[in-house]
Parts: structure tokens; C-alpha cells; sequence
């Protein structure tokens, strides 16, 4: 079983101060992810970063792994939503949420998001590895991190809200305030 949870060296050495992103990639070329803290607009734009990179380079199955993440916030879900729309186009394709608390199961079910993702519920996705990967990723890789300037952070912010309200049409009274706001701020840095 130890060779099944080999992890490739990948991309992103740098740790990220707020909460890091653990990454690696199975032997079976699953890419799995590991969020340690809270997944948050401080993080997700490394995430969707690295994400890019490794379905450009044929990933096709990710394993977004919330054990250690207390919450997320919209950001964050918006930014899996766009994940889970790239892989959408290739043939095979998943995203696995795995371990998620009561409060993150929550969150993706009421914002739509476990419409678009497999959400393991019954904690029998990779169950036979599960309890070894611990080790293999604290052992393992960070995604790089680097402070994101204004306009970039409120770019991402709009994109990731955007794709949350593509996700679910009840998701526009929700985050169309937010939209307006980040739209406006983006307009104003624009013009600065």
C-alpha cells in the first residue's frame, strides 16, 4: 500500500503563512490536495494557480482533502467551482471532496456546490490509503505562495464569485451585493 500513496515532486515549495496548501501526486496520478486551516481568499488563488498548471498537464482526478480545514469561505468554494468547471471539459474527470466537517459539508450543499463535485459522505473514497497519506504529505509539498497585489486579489475574488452564482441560480441573491462591490473596486483601481 505504501507505494499507492508515493508522492511525485510538484511545483510550489513556498509555505503560505495563513493557511498552507499541501499538494502531491499519487502514483495512480491523482492529484491530491490538502487544505491545513481555513480555505480562504489568502489561499485560493495559489490553489487555482496550481490547479491550472496540472490539468494543462493532464490531471484528471483530484482528491480535495478538508480534514484540517475548520471552514471555507466563499472565495474558496467559488474557486473550487472553477476547478470542477476545467475539469468538467476533459473526459474522466473528478474532483473528490473528502473529509469535510459537518460545517464544510454544509456550506457546499446549501451553496450547490456538491452538484458539480462528489462529496464523500460515506468516507469510502481512497479509504484504504486515507490514514497513510497523513504522513506522505506533511513529508510532502506546499503550493508556493506569494502576497497577491489588490487588483489581482479582487480579480480572483469576482471570478470566484462568479462562478458560484454559474453553479447555482440561488446563489445570486447571495453573492450579487459581493459581485456589485468587488465590481466597483476593480473599476476604482482601474481608474487609479
Amino acid at each position: 500500500m505504501a507505494a499507492e500513496v508515493f508522492f511525485n515532486t510538484l511545483l510550489f515549495p513556498k509555505v503560505n503563512p495563513v493557511a498552507p496548501i499541501y499538494v502531491g501526486q499519487l502514483q495512480n496520478g491523482v492529484i491530491w490536495i490538502r487544505v491545513e486551516g481555513k480555505g480562504s481568499f489568502k489561499n485560493s488563488s495559489e490553489l487555482k494557480e496550481f490547479a491550472s498548471v496540472v490539468i494543462n498537464k493532464g490531471a484528471k482526478e483530484f482528491v480535495i482533502d478538508l480534514e484540517n480545514c475548520p471552514v471555507m469561505d466563499s472565495t474558496f468554494m467559488g474557486t473550487l467551482v472553477g476547478i470542477t468547471r476545467n475539469l468538467s471539459k476533459i473526459d474522466q474527470s473528478r474532483i473528490d471532496v473528502i473529509n469535510a466537517n459537518s460545517r464544510n459539508e454544509q456550506l457546499l450543499v446549501s451553496l450547490g456546490i456538491d452538484k458539480l463535485l462528489s462529496l464523500d459522505e460515506d468516507h469510502k473514497v481512497h479509504q484504504a490509503i486515507r490514514d497513510d497519506i497523513s504522513e506522505h504529505i506533511e513529508n510532502g509539498h506546499y503550493l508556493e505562495h506569494e502576497e497577491v497585489d489588490s487588483l489581482k486579489g479582487a480579480i480572483h475574488a469576482l471570478e470566484a464569485h462568479q462562478e458560484l452564482i454559474k453553479a447555482e441560480k440561488n446563489n445570486v441573491p447571495r453573492f450579487k451585493d459581493v459581485i456589485h462591490y468587488l465590481e466597483q473596486e476593480l473599476k476604482d483601481k482601474k481608474q487609479s
